[in-house]
């Protein structure tokens, strides 16, 4: 089954067995793409895109919150914080619970910027990143979670490169919003 995955240019499918019967996946044609599918259940992996929130948290003083990741991927490298949103979640809820798992902090407002598909980890899930601009007040972040540090950083003194390659361009999308531009 492998051979036939890699000849037909697929590339590693989420699951190589069946996740409800546990027969080999097969490869099907879809709307002019491979996807790995069970010819028991029939069962499509439609390799859907994993949903994910990314905070951009500002203060009082116009800066922005970024973590050091404190795990893999991308280990140490900055990120905005954020995560997988949970079964039950809207966007929202998730990005609040995000937030006070990784950096103790709670949200004055929260305002939706935009989404940008990406991938994730070794195997390059894909993901759909919904990004949020954030507010708060004068609270103290404390590092928790996926989170090994926490710093503010002033607009324009952003790190030059992020863990993940969408977040240049959310960062860009509050920088934008925050100094009064376009976002």
């Amino acid at each position: 089954m492998d051979e036939d995955v890699t000849n037909i240019g697929l590339q590693l499918p989420f699951h190589k067995f069946c996740p409800y019967d546990g027969t080999a996946l097969e490869c099907v044609t879809d709307h002019g793409r491979a996807l790995p599918h069970c010819t028991t259940c029939g069962y499509i992996d439609y390799q859907n895109p994993r949903p994910a929130v990314a905070v951009i948290i500002c203060n009082n003083a116009g800066q922005l919150l970024l973590a050091r990741r404190a795990a893999e991927p991308k280990k140490g490298w900055w990120d905005i914080p954020g995560g997988f949103m949970e079964p039950g979640e809207s966007a929202e809820q998730s990005a609040r619970r995000e937030i006070t798992e990784e950096t103790g902090l709670t949200l004055e407002k929260l305002e939706y910027l935009g989404s940008l598909p990406d991938v994730y980890g070794p195997q390059a899930v894909p993901t759909i990143n919904l990004c949020f601009l954030a507010r708060v007040a004068d609270q103290t972040p404390i590092a928790a979670d996926d989170a090994a540090a926490l710093a503010w950083f002033d607009c324009d003194h952003l790190p030059a490169q992020m863990a993940f390659a969408h977040q240049a361009t959310m960062l860009r999308w509050a920088v934008g919003r925050i100094k009064g531009g376009e976002s």
